[in-house]
């Protein structure tokens, strides 16, 4: 069966909605990974322990003004703080953290050979798989974007000729 575009995703299979994995690694699908691997480690449970520091007190009802300055929140700040509120989270089964666990020793690896190359793709997929801005990440590290998007490109790539000398399935 031949491979269509469907909805921007070059690599799913007409009719069956699943992903046609290639036969080696490639950097698009590294890096589809990578991210996978941030969004698996934020659906983890948290850590048992004390509460972290603040928000000790029990909750009250909120108040008028304080209504008023929420009524102020951008849209876009006001939908995430919804949906942190409203939220169900789904844990993630053992695959995929046996996957997780993978891409992040990817990350450990690129460290060894390359720190920035590593530091740029970690902060891209982490942003990635938050929803984040790729563009404020280059801002508030003051990174030129073009370089930013070619040592992420050479990263992805170093990872895949990396993964396809060790003969690694493509999952």
């Amino acid at each position: 069966m031949a491979e269509e575009t469907i909805a921007g995703h070059p690599a799913i299979t007409p009719g069956t909605g699943r992903e046609t994995l290639p036969l080696l690694w490639d950097a698009e699908t590294v890096g589809k990974r990578l991210v996978q691997a941030f969004a698996t480690l934020d659906r983890l449970p948290r850590v048992r322990g004390p509460r972290e520091p603040g928000g000790h007190w029990p909750r009250t009802l909120t108040e008028w003004a304080d209504r008023l300055a929420q009524a102020e929140l951008e849209e876009s700040e006001r939908r995430a703080r919804d949906q942190v509120l409203n939220r169900t989270v789904i844990r993630p089964s053992g695959v995929e953290i046996q996957r997780m666990e993978a891409a992040l020793e990817w990350l450990r690896e690129l460290r060894d050979e390359d720190s920035g190359m590593a530091l740029v793709t970690t902060l891209w997929a982490l942003r990635s798989a938050r929803g984040r801005s790729i563009k404020k990440l280059c801002e508030e590290k003051q990174w030129a974007p073009h370089t930013f998007f070619r040592k992420r490109a050479k990263a992805l790539e170093t990872v895949a000729r990396t993964l396809n000398g060790r003969g690694v399935p493509v999952f």
